[in-house]
């Protein structure tokens, strides 16, 4: 560093951030005390971050530079920087490759040129210490999601119900088109193979939709019956035809249970139960229900569901839309959270707090990176719901992410009743159902944060 040769312009000058500025004693102190900058409302990250000194004695330099990268976006370009040193009547200079700036607070510095140097020389005129400063911001954009089309049809186009599922490290996709179901295996997303075996005891047409998944069980309801499995291809049957009430659909798997809809047969009331040992058992500990029964707007299919852990660390879950028991579409959004401490569960209606959201059926709900997204639907109108939605606030509202960060391909055709996963770290998006055609393609996202 001693190749630089100085110019001292002015003993006199008054120097930004000293620590001590009416002194008139010379010390050999050349030390900066503190490094950020001055408020920037273009640039806020730049003064709430936090920088490191290490000082080093000639004829090492010294460094400062940010703790972690600063944020995608942070302009590097036109940096104000705040030092705060003790060298009156010193001087600090920074030396940039095409130019040289003595600190006056004021005066921009580009720190995207590389390398950038700090030069502090003491009062006394004689010491000095260099400093190379080191600031980055983060190249790649942490927010976008990088989404790749991995299969454009995994079975013949055709009018097919699908549901797809991730178990034992391979995913899985349940295909009926009426008279049969047929099952597709891939460990990847991308290529995919034909079962030669075929489930046996499911019913026909199946309703491959109404599916659920918990824990290393399938579960599946259909006339008084319900079907579990523990391999996708034999299924158990029990009959629940003579029981007081009748099995109306599955609904989710939430807080280490499989939950569904069953109805009273004495007055045709719905009510909410879990399934013990492929049993299914009435809940009798939701409070906000008047004799456990379930109110009328909700749903019976087509509904959107996920269970989660919210803000409070209690299991929740969310149902969201759907067709009640007359079959219309409804628009609303139930809310379960389980009270450890009393063994119970609430049930609350967002819908009252927000009730302009529109009907919807046939969409997806999944938790990623801590993000609650919903992807796709359709309204009563038979108006495609957004592609994509997020809520930052456990269901109450939703709104569309900025494109800029998240778009799914041009590729890919607005639909209901896709299967969505968050597995492998990655979002898949596959098949699903337009107006007149059913979907056999595969979509996978991926947020640029997420290695």
């Amino acid at each position: 560093m001693r190749k630089f040769i100085f110019i001292i312009l002015s003993l006199s000058l008054v120097l930004v951030g000293c620590d001590n500025t009416t002194t008139t004693e010379t010390t050999s102190e050349n030390k900066v005390h503190t490094f950020t900058f001055y408020e920037d409302t273009v640039n806020p990250g730049l003064t709430s971050a936090t920088y490191k000194i290490e000082h080093r004695t000639l004829p090492d330099t010294g460094l400062i530079y940010s703790k972690d990268s600063l944020k995608f976006g942070t302009r590097l370009d036109s940096t104000v920087p705040y030092i705060t040193y003790k060298a009156t009547p010193g001087s600090a200079t920074f030396y940039l490759p095409h130019d040289t700036i003595m600190s006056t607070g004021v005066d921009t510095i580009d720190l995207t040129q590389k390398p950038v140097y700090l030069h502090v020389l003491a009062s006394d005129m004689v010491n000095e210490r260099w400093y190379r400063i080191d600031i980055n911001a983060h190249k790649i954009n942490p927010d976008l999601f990088i989404w790749k089309q991995l299969n454009s049809e995994i079975f013949p186009k055709q009018n097919c119900e699908t549901k797809a599922f991730y178990i034992n490290d391979q995913f899985i996709l349940f295909v009926n088109n009426g008279l049969s179901t047929q099952i597709y295996q891939s460990l990847d997303g991308a290529t995919w193979s034909k079962s030669s075996t075929t489930p046996n005891d499911l019913p026909t047409p199946c309703h491959v939709r109404d599916i659920i998944q918990h824990d290393n069980h399938l579960y599946y309801i259909d006339k008084d019956q319900l079907y579990s499995s523990t391999d996708i291809y034999n299924w158990v049957r029990t009959d629940y035809s003579g029981a007081t009430f009748e099995p109306i659909n599955m609904l989710l798997s939430y807080n280490q249970e499989a939950w569904c809809v069953i109805k009273d047969r004495n007055n045709e009331q719905l009510m909410l139960a879990t399934i013990d040992q492929d049993s299914i058992v009435p809940c009798t500990n939701i409070v906000d229900l008047p004799n456990g029964y379930l109110p009328s707007e909700f749903p019976i299919s087509d509904y959107a569901c996920l269970a989660f852990q919210g803000s409070s660390e209690r299991e929740r879950a969310m149902i969201v839309g759907g067709r009640s028991t007359n079959g219309n579409p409804i628009n609303t959004r139930w809310n379960l959270e389980y009270i450890a401490a009393d063994d119970l569960y609430r049930f609350k209606d967002f819908t009252i707090s927000q009730p302009e959201f529109h009907t919807l059926t046939g969409a997806s709900i999944i938790q990623y990176d801590g993000q609650i997204m919903m992807f796709g639907g359709i309204d009563n109108d038979l108006e495609w719901n957004s592609d994509i939605l997020y809520t930052d606030d456990e269901g109450m509202n939703w709104y569309v992410p900025d494109t800029l960060n998240n778009q799914l391909p041009a590729t890919y055709q607005s639909r209901q009743n896709q299967s969505v996963i968050a597995e492998k770290k990655c979002i898949y998006i596959i098949g699903g159902q337009s107006n007149s055609t059913s979907f056999s393609d595969v979509y996978r996202g991926r947020l640029n944060s997420i290695e």
